[in-house]
């Protein structure tokens, strides 16, 4: 299977997704801080997103699980352009090659579109799946 350039630029908001249900105020406080954030996910899908806030551990796996392509490694460089704009360049170490994107998303756009486990219920009843990850694509840039 082939990672598409859309579903790395998905995956990046849904691992701060994750990384913003275990713990909020810390993923906020490191993401919104002046300067550079740093998110890496290893090949057990131990997750760390560091700053100079602090850092914060999570399982990306459910995440990695779901985009059908064995992960060895996701490496994601954040920076803060300021006025909740963050820049980001993301590298995806996969068995044979390694798929690199690079974009901008607002962090508050992010931050309040419709996540947690009330909205991921609603969406699988009603099929909306495809529709928030196109509302994800949108706010992490085409």
């Amino acid at each position: 299977m082939k990672l598409q350039i859309s579903e790395v630029k998905i995956t990046v908001a849904k691992l701060l997704e994750v990384a913003y249900s275990k713990d909020k105020g810390l993923t906020t406080k490191i993401m919104a801080e002046k300067g550079n954030a740093k998110l890496v996910v290893d090949h057990t899908g131990k997750a760390t997103l560091t700053g100079t806030a602090g850092f914060l551990s999570f399982s990306g796996s459910p995440v990695l699980d779901k985009i059908g392509v064995k992960v060895k490694r996701v490496s994601i460089d954040f920076e803060n352009k300021g006025k909740m704009k963050v820049g980001y360049n993301a590298t995806f170490s996969l068995e044979v090659i390694s798929v690199t994107v690079k974009g901008d998303f607002d962090l508050e756009e992010l931050i309040t579109s419709c996540s947690g486990l009330l909205c991921q219920a609603a969406r699988a009843l009603q099929g909306r799946h495809k529709a928030y990850d196109m509302q994800l694509q949108s706010i992490m840039g085409r």
